[in-house]
């Protein structure tokens, strides 16, 4: 399956401002981009991020062992916004390097335990996470229907040059 996934230049440019501020003890930020959905000619999935909901500095759990741990009000107020816009949802994290990021172990099992869960609050949209790096990107998306997700095929970002990362 194809998934194109497609955000504005200045919304990037939100997500890397934000994400990159300091926490008082943890090591990074998460958040997650708010996304509409549409179908891609000859099949696939395009993904267009709009907004960017933020995990509260209450809302990390103090665990030096990851670079952030959410706890569960973070996780509850994402599926409220979920719920409330009608959006798909992506987590997202920054690895502040240049090139292609990877999702480490902990991205991936963490990930694969609660992006499934926006199923119970959207059933019908696609939710995902992508890790940024400085100019590139990776992803991952669930699809409703599929048993695993299936990584992003394409990321795009909209703008004065629009670029592909």
């Amino acid at each position: 399956m194809r998934v194109v996934f497609k955000l504005t230049k200045r919304l990037l440019e939100k997500v890397h401002a934000r994400l990159q501020r300091s926490h008082p003890f943890a090591f990074e930020r998460v958040g997650f981009l708010l996304c509409r959905v549409g179908l891609l000619e000859g099949g696939g999935v395009a993904v267009l991020a709009h907004d960017l909901h933020e995990v509260a500095d209450g809302d990390y759990l103090d665990d030096p062992s990851v670079g952030a741990m959410m706890g569960p009000d973070a996780i509850r107020k994402a599926l409220q916004t979920a719920y409330n816009r009608q959006a798909s949802m992506f987590h997202v994290h920054l690895h502040l390097h240049r090139g292609k990021p990877h999702f480490s172990r902990i991205d991936e099992t963490e990930t694969a335990k609660f992006v499934p869960d926006f199923w119970n609050v959207q059933p019908e949209l696609p939710h995902g996470a992508i890790v940024f790096s400085e100019d590139s990107a990776c992803g991952k998306c669930w699809v409703p229907g599929m048993k695993a997700p299936v990584d992003v095929s394409q990321f795009s970002v909209v703008g004065i040059p629009m670029r592909k990362l």
